[in-house]
């Protein structure tokens, strides 16, 4: 009788979870990671046995098949002793325990594409679980986890920079500094600059790991305004007020007369 042997399987996926600061995927990186897994025991060549030695299974006569009489009939039942393979270990290999396989932690270099976002998974063919019975190994997926930066969060490719200047800087106008991730800018800001506008710098934003076009800076002005002013500062404002009622109605002035028209 023609022994059963069992069936070749593919080995399990496997996940690592890499946390890596925003620069590193900004610019890209290579990356060692250290992956703990399973492989085929190296004493018994995955055999289960000592030495790799076997023998023929006895329940079954090293066929993998149990044959049964049922009246005029013969059933044929794949052994559970040797799991139809006919033939189990002369003496158990005393480093997997019969297990077949052993546990070994093996360093794997990863590549950081330039550009790569939050939660992005690179996958490592092959780097995987064995598989059994000859079968393939499985797939690593290593799922990416950027750190937050204290200058820029991301938005797609673009970058987003939040700048705060002085509320005269603002209304008068100005040329500031701007950080990017390649160093400094020159950004004009033009007179009357109000809170919340937001300049774009071109090709300042992040790369694309899919070699796309370079997103791009957006800066945001924060326009602030200062809680402590000395008694000569607060006579300048109150003129600068006086002068700004005579000359053109402001938007507060405008929107309280339409409140008082409601009542």
């Amino acid at each position: 009788t023609t022994r059963t042997r069992r069936r070749a399987t593919r080995g399990t996926d496997l996940r690592y979870d890499l946390e890596i600061p925003f620069e590193e995927a900004f610019f890209g990186k290579q990356i060692k990671i250290r992956i703990p897994r399973w492989e085929a025991c190296m004493d018994c060549r995955g055999t289960g046995a000592k030495e790799g030695r076997l023998k023929a299974c006895s329940p079954c006569g090293g066929t993998g098949q149990l044959r049964y009489q049922q009246g005029f009939f013969s059933v044929s039942r794949t052994c559970a002793h040797c799991h139809g393979e006919g033939k189990t270990a002369t003496q158990i290999c005393p480093k997997c325990q019969g297990e077949r396989r052993t546990q070994k932690e093996q360093t794997l270099s990863v590549k950081i594409p330039a550009g790569i976002e939050n939660g992005s998974r690179l996958r490592l063919s092959g780097e995987g679980e064995p598989g059994s019975n000859s079968g393939p190994s499985g797939d690593l997926y290593v799922v990416v986890s950027v750190r937050d930066h204290s200058l820029f969060s991301r938005q797609d490719n673009n970058l987003l920079c939040e700048i705060p200047i002085s509320f005269t800087r603002a209304a008068l106008g100005t040329s500031i500094e701007v950080p990017t991730m390649n160093g400094k800018t020159n950004l004009k800001i033009p007179p009357g600059t109000q809170y919340g506008k937001v300049f774009r710098i071109k090709g300042k934003g992040a790369p694309d790991p899919r070699g796309h076009q370079t997103g791009d800076l957006l800066v945001k002005v924060k326009v602030t305004v200062p809680t402590k002013l000395n008694q000569r500062q607060k006579e300048l404002l109150s003129e600068f007020s006086e002068i700004m009622k005579k000359d053109s109605p402001s938007e507060e002035e405008n929107f309280f007369k339409k409140f008082k028209n409601l009542f």
